[in-house]
């Protein structure tokens, strides 16, 4: 008795003659979260191809997308925080200056909340009286 199923509505997916894949999640410079993957014969040779494909995204200034950041776990129900990420300004925008002290805000971002606030004196200011 065999327990292999012979149906002629199943179809085989082939996935090529490549041993070795790797991948790798990111967040290109407009905000879109991207997932590449790549196939070699082998994982040296996965490797090196990988290696190529970090330096360009790097040169391509894409950000690495993990589990602990906002978009890397959607199911995400602990109360565990993501890092806080400073985000840069796109194209000749400005950040804000604020208005109690005339000094320039950074935007900051984590767990999909983003604020805009800089340091004064002991602590942070996010340009409101408190």
């Amino acid at each position: 008795m065999s327990n292999r199923r012979d149906n002629t509505n199943e179809h085989f997916i082939d996935y090529g003659d490549a041993s070795a894949t790797w991948s790798t999640r990111y967040v290109d410079p407009s905000g879109f979260e991207c997932m590449l993957s790549l196939q070699a014969e082998n994982g040296a040779e996965a490797l090196k191809k990988a290696a190529s494909v970090l330096a360009h995204l790097s040169q391509a200034q894409c950000t690495p997308l993990r589990k602990d950041s906002p978009g890397g776990s959607k199911k995400n129900t602990s109360k565990q925080s993501g890092n806080t990420v400073l985000v840069k300004p796109e194209g000749n925008a400005k950040n804000p200056v604020c208005p109690l002290h005339g000094v320039e805000m950074q935007k900051w971002a984590r767990n999909g909340r983003t604020w805009h606030s800089h340091r004064w004196e002991d602590g942070w200011c996010n340009g409101k009286k408190s």
